[in-house]
């Protein structure tokens, strides 16, 4: 999720990491929210039998989620990876408000363990 007036630098990015990683891409952009945000999403093609093309895939997104990150964008259904990295970039007293909710919301700790983990 980002700001529709950053398109231009997400899309060069995708090109740039494109050909610093040397993988193919697929990107698409959706407007929501009236035309004020954008769903951006980029996709590298791999292949799993070649562990130094999944060594390159791997370095691209997690360059990918922190320009993301940078530019001031949200992961869309973040894995792990794109999960602890937002958190790490996320202001403390967000990170505090956030584990507050899921110790209200979840106090044993049973919905969706392992995922979003604030930590205390």
């Amino acid at each position: 999720m980002a700001l529709v007036e950053h398109f231009p630098q997400f899309a060069a990015k995708v090109l740039d990491l494109a050909e610093k990683y040397n993988i193919f891409y697929a990107s698409t952009a959706r407007i929501i929210s009236g035309g004020l945000a954008m769903m951006f999403s980029i996709s590298f093609a791999f292949n799993r039998a070649d562990p130094e093309m999944m060594r390159r895939v791997k370095l691209a997104l997690d360059e990918a989620t922190s320009f993301a990150l940078d530019m001031g964008a949200l992961p869309w259904k973040p894995n792990f990876r794109e999960q602890q990295m937002t958190l790490q970039k996320m202001d403390p007293q967000t990170r505090k408000l956030l584990q507050a909710i899921k110790n209200v919301l979840d106090p044993q700790g049973i919905m969706n363990p392992g995922n979003w983990e604030v930590g205390e």
